[in-house]
């Protein structure tokens, strides 16, 4: 496995910006047509966590989704390849996911990388999987209902 400090210096760049979206021209149509100012959430992260686990875990996925402002979950099915068994273990998961901006994930990747080990290894995990998204977008609408902070 390559160490993170490897992998976040070259990872960043590539990532980080708007003409990787194959939507993107056609979703910046839709929005100047609409005549709505929105925010725009183009990049997302994803952890892995076992079901059984997430009560344990939400702690830290409050905490290390608090910069962005929120998450969301969903009950899936995983499956992984055991490789002392040379089997595959098919276990429920809880997908968390929490969308951002650019800006946002460049300054808070690092510190959710440290997190998610940290999450790892008070689970008792081997490894946590946390997926960087990019090409997602999340058009955050105002409504004149909108909560002032």
């Amino acid at each position: 496995m390559e160490h993170i400090a490897n992998i976040l210096p070259n990872l960043i760049p590539h990532t980080i910006t708007a003409q990787n979206s194959l939507l993107y021209p056609v979703v910046e149509n839709a929005i100047a047509s609409s005549q709505i100012r929105l925010d725009r959430l183009p990049y997302a992260v994803r952890w892995h966590i076992p079901a059984h686990k997430y009560s344990q875990a939400q702690g830290f996925i409050q905490q290390l989704t608090q910069p962005a402002g929120g998450y969301n979950t969903t009950l899936s099915h995983g499956n992984w390849l055991n490789p002392r068994e040379k089997n595959w273990v098919g276990e429920p998961i809880v997908l968390v996911k929490s969308y951002m901006t650019a800006a946002m994930l460049q300054r808070h990747l690092g510190a959710m990388v440290r997190g998610s080990y940290r999450m790892g290894r008070t689970l008792g995990e081997e490894a946590i999987a946390l997926e960087i998204l990019t090409n997602n977008t999340m058009l955050i609408i105002p409504t004149d209902r909108r909560i002032s902070p």
